[in-house]
Order: C-alpha cells, then sequence, then structure tokens
C-alpha cells in the first residue's frame, strides 16, 4: 500500500469521515492502484459484513471467575474467532466476484465511447419503464433518474457484461450536443458512498456507490461545471430514489444558462 494511505486513511474513506478535497485525492489514488482498490474493497466489504452479523449481548463478568465461567469465556472467545474468520473468508470471496473501481471506471469509459459512435436515435416514450424493468431483470438494485425535464432526454439503453460484474449504460441527450452516460454496475465495492470524481485520459468522470450498485456518470464535451452540477443532482436522486425536485430543476438550468453548448 502506498505509504501516503495508512489503514485509518481507508477506514476514513470507506466510513465517509474525510473532506471532500481528501476523497478525491484518496479516489484518484485507487483509480490508478490496483493494490490500494483491493484494500478499500476490503475495508468495504468486512464493514458491510460485520455490520449484518449480529450476536448476543454478553453480561458483564464478575472478577473472581469459576472454572465454568473461564470455560464459558473461552468458548465465547473462540466463537468470536469463528465469527470474524468467516467474515474474512466471505470478503475474499466477495473482492475475486466484484467489481473494483479502476475496473468500473474503464468499463463505463468503453460504453460512453461504443455509444458515441453508434450515435442513438432518442429513445420512443416509454422506454424510462423499460429500463427500470431491464434493471430488475439483471438484478440490479438501482434507481434511474428522468432528467427530460431539464432538457436531457432518453437516448438509449444498453446491457453492459463482464466476467465480474452486470450493469447497464443509460443515455441522455442534450439539443446543444451533449451526450451524457449513467453507467449501473451491479456487485461493486471500494467506491465512496460520496460523489467522488476521477479524471482519465485528459476527462473528468463522477462515481459513487448505493449498497453494493456503482454509478459512472461522463460527458466528454459538457462544460466541466455543468457536468459536476448534473452528477450531484443525479448522486442525489440515485440515493433517495426520488425524481427531480423544484431546486435541483432550477440548479441543473442555472448551470446550463451559464455553461457553453456541447459540441456535436
Amino acid at each position: 500500500m502506498n505509504a501516503r494511505y495508512k489503514l485509518e486513511t481507508l477506514n476514513a474513506y470507506v466510513d465517509g469521515e474525510l473532506s471532500a478535497r481528501e476523497v478525491a485525492e484518496v479516489a484518484n489514488a485507487i483509480a490508478t492502484n490496483p493494490e490500494l482498490a483491493r484494500q478499500a474493497a476490503t475495508l468495504s466489504s468486512l464493514k458491510a459484513t460485520l455490520a449484518s452479523t449480529s450476536c448476543d449481548r454478553l453480561e458483564p463478568l464478575d472478577m473472581d471467575f469459576t472454572l465454568k465461567q473461564k470455560s464459558r469465556l473461552r468458548w465465547v472467545a473462540a466463537f468470536a474467532g469463528l465469527i470474524i474468520t468467516g467474515a474474512v473468508l466471505a470478503v475474499l470471496f466477495l473482492n475475486n466476484a466484484s467489481l473494483l473501481p479502476n475496473q468500473g471506471l474503464e468499463l463505463a469509459e468503453q460504453a460512453h465511447r461504443s455509444w458515441l459512435e453508434e450515435e442513438l436515435a432518442p429513445m420512443e416514450p416509454g422506454l424510462h419503464q423499460a429500463s427500470a424493468l431491464d434493471l430488475d431483470r439483471l438484478q440490479i438494485d438501482a434507481y434511474v433518474p428522468d432528467l427530460s425535464e431539464v432538457n436531457l432526454t432518453f437516448s438509449g439503453v444498453r446491457k453492459i457484461s463482464s466476467g465480474k460484474s452486470r450493469g447497464m449504460h443509460i443515455g441522455y441527450r442534450g439539443p446543444s450536443g451533449c451526450m451524457v452516460s449513467l453507467v449501473v454496475l451491479n456487485n461493486t465495492v471500494g467506491l465512496s458512498y460520496e460523489l467522488t470524481y476521477f479524471e482519465r485520459r485528459g476527462h473528468l468522470l463522477y462515481g459513487w456507490q448505493v449498497k453494493r450498485t456503482g454509478f459512472y456518470l461522463l460527458a466528454y464535451k459538457m462544460d466541466p461545471a455543468r457536468l459536476s452540477e448534473v452528477a450531484r443532482v443525479v448522486n442525489k436522486l440515485t440515493r433517495e430514489r426520488l425524481p427531480l425536485d423544484p431546486d435541483s430543476i432550477i440548479a441543473l438550468n442555472e448551470a446550463r444558462s451559464g455553461s457553453k453548448p456541447c459540441l456535436a
């Protein structure tokens, strides 16, 4: 592990206790360092596994132990050891079958570039519901927001599959040539639950995680300030599973009016 990122720092990153600047710094390091990504993924999965394991609370023990009490204490310690061992084994299994942040970023970029090359026609009305059904069939626990009220209409839904994950690419197209990709991947570990930006090959991407579902948002030719606002709103909607609210509509319209049009 990079000496700059000690266990305490990764713990704080996974728990969402770092500042926005620190989150971005660690996330960028994770995206380019597979070993660091595995460390963060292990911590994330271990915390989730331990949190889901419930044990009965033990009553306080007297200082004057009887032999029977000592035996019971040894049994409890052994049982706790089995739980921890099982959790570690579960983490190892999950990591072998899970998608790390750098792998998710690569899939998101591939899907976005493929979509730009295909230049899909705008979707017919009603296909927003079809995309949600596709997510259900793929067993992806995700909410796909409708952004048509801010002139970003659905423009294609495509399946993504890899050896470790299944997912969907959802395209949004704006009237001035903007093409925004929202890539949803299941069985993802290591992403922060907070909105995080990544810079790859001169492009900005945004990523976050809801439970074990990863989200990546990117638009190569969109004004960076507007892209940041779109990512912030979509992050909020996917976490809360709610439609666009008036404040978000105003914020997105202001970001669009203050930015340059995307180049077709």
